[in-house]
């Protein structure tokens, strides 16, 4: 059961989308700006999802793997639940039986109960993860769909040609990506593979189609209070309910030609979110400076 989380780096939506911008990632000494995937490589690490090597690389071509796969996401489900690897709810989750709590990358052994747990991943009939395997990308596709809750957009169809080369319990997901703009070719190659760099890339494609999902309902701002002759300070955003769970926050523009500073008493302005057709009100206290703490007298 989906529960409603808030994303862990304040996302603000703005315009449709919100993705940090590549600018303030540290970058790579193997990815060149002259790669079509090198934004969405450096907003990856800036998300936090997707990182490199210890040496300074990235390794853009290396095949992914499922123990790749398996990090990445699970620290994407870190930091939606905003917990820590020793505080996200796993008691009670039965271990990968390749991904045993002996393992020596404990990395991975705890980041595989968070996937396990969160309902991203899950093992073959025998409980195995095979984290070294290489990941396919109608495998992928699966798991994207999971982590980023993306759903079937049945006003949406999809452009995908090659479906029949898919496994059967695979094309629904498929199907999915391409709704959502997560992949934009025609045709989807399920049985290859996928290098890093074209993981970065449906990292970001994910996770932009994930805060695009309509607003469903808005949360009541809380009431701003003021003292009469001084302007109120008005919440740049508010957070808003998406229709696959998620809690996001919205930019607004205030509309204050109702707000009369000059006279004590409560006024309702109204404030439109961008990019979306929502009017909200927010309660202002327009109270008399002079309800202060009375002087104690000498």
């Amino acid at each position: 059961m989906k529960s409603m989380l808030k994303w862990g780096l304040a996302a603000v939506i703005a315009a449709g989308t919100l993705l940090p911008s590549a600018a303030f990632a540290e970058g790579y000494t193997d990815v060149k700006e002259t790669n079509t995937h090198y934004d969405n490589i450096l907003i990856a690490q800036e998300l936090g999802i997707l990182s490199g090597y210890p040496d300074g690389t990235f390794r853009p071509n290396q095949k992914l793997t499922r123990a790749h796969v398996i990090k990445a996401l699970g620290k994407f489900e870190l930091e939606m639940a905003e917990k820590t690897m020793d505080t996200y709810p796993v008691a009670g989750v039965k271990p990968f039986r390749d991904i045993p709590p002996t393992s020596r990358d404990q990395e991975l052994y705890k980041l595989s109960l968070v996937v396990k747990a969160a309902g991203i991943f899950d093992g073959d009939p025998n409980n195995d993860a095979k984290p070294a395997n290489l990941m396919s990308r109608q495998q992928m596709a699966k798991v994207l769909v999971n982590a980023f809750w993306l759903e079937d957009l049945e006003d949406v169809d999809a452009d995908v040609r090659d479906l029949d080369k898919a496994a059967p319990y695979f094309r629904d997901q498929i199907k999915i990506l391409s709704e959502n703009g997560v992949t934009n070719v025609t045709e989807f190659r399920p049985t290859e593979t996928t290098s890093r760099a074209q993981f970065a890339s449906f990292l970001v494609r994910s996770f932009d189609a994930m805060l695009a999902a309509p607003i469903e309902s808005v949360i009541d701002p809380e009431p701003v209070t003021t003292t009469v002759g001084v302007e109120p300070e008005l919440p740049e955003s508010v957070e808003v309910v998406l229709t696959n769970g998620i809690i996001a926050e919205t930019y607004v523009d205030w509309d204050t030609s109702g707000l009369n500073l000059k006279e004590v008493g409560r006024y309702t302005i109204t404030g439109e979110i961008w990019d979306a057709d929502w009017v909200i009100e927010l309660e202002v206290i327009v109270d008399d400076v002079r309800h202060t703490d009375p002087v104690e007298e000498k």
